[in-house]
């Protein structure tokens, strides 16, 4: 974790210094994902979706901020409980739409964690770093304000079990972070005709986990909830639903889950091969199995990463996160460390990368070469040099 940890401070301060965007952590890995479109298109998804939006609103310069972009952001645990939980956005608030959000939403220090409605009202926010557990709570903190579901506990207890009641009672309990299979599973089982309007869209927004018998009724009607809504909407719910169930995978370690998850994810083929090598990363690299992690490692280098860098980037460094005193993993990450920084286009990122790794593995002398390469990259394009002298005199020392 000491060699991750680094190697995070290191990208966190050279994409800060060059506005690029090269994350240890990748876009398909265990921590907080982030959405990466604009504001409008984020409050169209929570809306869509009943989920708040979590909000990191942040500065380039800001220590506090990277600080959190280095070791909060990309835990496990916060992944595992932002991701299908919020719609997840950072923001700089010097940049682009950033201004305007920061003037809406009265931000005045860095970090400012906001959490925001589907409709673009504040809920609930508070000023500071936070630890992993601190940010959780804070989630939990904004949930709890947006809570209806004791409304609709109160009127299901009483008897009234129309569809509308039914449906807002489901979307309640999902946007509080609350199970809601049990409603929904009682609620379709009173039922004849499951291809009603009404109890498709009861299916859709009751779906949750995919290893469910209301994940199998969305499969089923497949056609009429495209029909009724989209491909997009239908295939976002399998995502999410298969997520769900790989998270409780890696918490239960339970391979059967993982499996599952896997191969309900084949309902979306344009995102089956990736998620499954994707999980089998996560979930072999957690759990120990060497053998595993690197047959999948090996797969997503020549069938998914090929030649895109930042992929191959990231693959290198989830090699060392598992396995760092592993002799062959460390070769692999090596390998596709070195793949990157020469499909990478010049990007010093690549190159400070595999530096890294090469220092990690006992190759300090190879590791300066590559950094002093990286420095007269960065000289060449003009560009600030300053984290990556940096970088070199602590391995010259």
């Amino acid at each position: 974790m000491k060699f991750y940890m680094r190697l995070v401070y290191i990208i966190v301060a050279l994409s800060a210094t060059f506005g690029m965007s090269v994350s240890a952590q990748g876009e398909n890995t265990k921590g907080i994902q982030f959405f990466h479109g604009t504001f409008k298109e984020a409050m169209e998804l929570a809306s869509k979706e009943g989920k708040l939006i979590f909000m990191d609103a942040y500065t380039s310069w800001c220590g506090p901020c990277k600080r959190m972009a280095a070791s909060v952001f990309p835990d496990p645990v916060a992944g595992e409980f932002f991701n299908p939980t919020f719609i997840n956005m950072k923001v700089d608030m010097e940049k682009e739409e950033g201004p305007s959000l920061s003037q809406k939403f009265n931000v005045q220090s860095y970090p400012t964690l906001l959490f925001i409605d589907g409709s673009g009202n504040l809920v609930h926010r508070a000023s500071g770093a936070r630890p992993v557990d601190g940010l959780i709570d804070l989630g939990k903190e904004a949930l709890a304000k947006v809570d209806k579901s004791g409304d609709f506990a109160k009127l299901y207890n009483e008897g009234k079990r129309d569809h509308e009641t039914i449906l807002g009672y489901i979307k309640a309990l999902n946007q509080a972070g609350k199970p809601s299979l049990k409603i929904t599973n009682d609620y379709l089982l009173s039922q004849k005709d499951l291809s009603t309007k009404e109890n498709l869209e009861i299916i859709l927004t009751g779906a949750t986990d995919a290893d469910s018998k209301v994940f199998d009724y969305l499969i089923q009607h497949k056609d009429a909830i495209i029909k009724l809504k989209s491909k997009e909407i239908f295939e976002n719910k399998v995502i999410a639903c298969c997520k769900k169930t790989f998270y409780k995978a890696k918490e239960y370690r339970n391979e059967t889950l993982l499996q599952d998850a896997q191969s309900k994810m084949k309902n979306v083929p344009s995102k089956a091969k990736e998620f499954k090598f994707d999980t089998d990363l996560q979930y072999y690299g957690e759990t120990g199995n060497v053998a595993a992690f690197t047959k999948a490692a090996k797969g997503y280098a020549s069938k998914i990463a090929k030649k895109d860098a930042q992929k191959l980037s990231t693959l290198a460094n989830q090699c060392m996160q598992y396995f760092k005193g592993n002799k062959s993993t460390s070769q692999l990450a090596e390998q596709f460390a070195k793949k990157a920084m020469l499909s990478g286009s010049g990007n010093s990122n690549y190159y400070m990368n595999y530096a890294s790794i090469l220092e990690n593995n006992g190759k300090k002398q190879d590791a300066i070469l590559i950094v002093r390469k990286a420095l007269e990259l960065a000289k060449s394009k003009n560009e600030p040099t300053n984290a990556i002298e940096t970088y070199l005199l602590q391995l010259q020392s």
